[in-house]
């Protein structure tokens, strides 16, 4: 069964109790009884924790926050990542070449999921599929949150009308999971 960091859920936690002032404990409360339990803890940051947790606060986050379509989750990703590459990650958007960019982006994966693996694929100047393998159990949410990351990565460096689409998905029976985004070059 996949693992999530603690860190991957104390951020979805810390933008919740930040944007969202008292959906926290609406949130915790549609969670499942065996997962619920983890939040009754402290979360520690470099602790292993169920996937499902993780899946669990982003489906009720966005039945609470949204629409109940899925669609919250990517614009919580955006918002992910404009926190991440403001602090922690912020050494990303300081190089100046996409090209080496994204790859090293991608490597980021490894310190928050135990299972599968990233790829970026460039396919022109403005075009990127980023493949993500080897995690059959992935959660729709996960991936429209990631989807939302990327635009906003992408965003920050420098790109602009940026499109996305999910095109595959393990979710949904297919051998990887992957995400097309298009942008223009400021």
């Amino acid at each position: 069964m996949a693992q999530v960091k603690g860190v991957a859920i104390l951020g979805l936690i810390k933008f919740i109790k930040k944007n969202m002032q008292d959906a926290l404990p609406r949130i915790i409360n549609q969670l499942p009884s065996d997962t619920k339990k983890y939040m009754d803890e402290h979360i520690v940051l470099n602790k292993w924790y169920p996937y499902e947790l993780y899946t669990g606060i982003l489906h009720a986050l966005d039945r609470i926050a949204g629409k109940g379509d899925l669609s919250y989750c990517i614009e919580q990703g955006r918002l992910s990542a404009k926190h991440d590459l403001t602090t922690i990650y912020r050494i990303f958007i300081s190089f100046v070449n996409v090209k080496i960019l994204i790859p090293r982006a991608m490597a980021i994966w490894n310190s928050y999921y135990d299972t599968g693996s990233t790829e970026a694929h460039l396919i022109s100047d403005n075009e990127v599929m980023i493949t993500i393998k080897d995690f059959p159990d992935i959660d729709i949410a996960h991936v429209k949150n990631a989807q939302g990351w990327l635009e906003q990565f992408l965003t920050m460096c420098k790109y602009t009308d940026i499109k996305s689409t999910i095109t595959k998905c393990q979710c949904f029976g297919d051998p990887v999971t992957e995400i097309w985004i298009v942008g223009k070059e400021r």
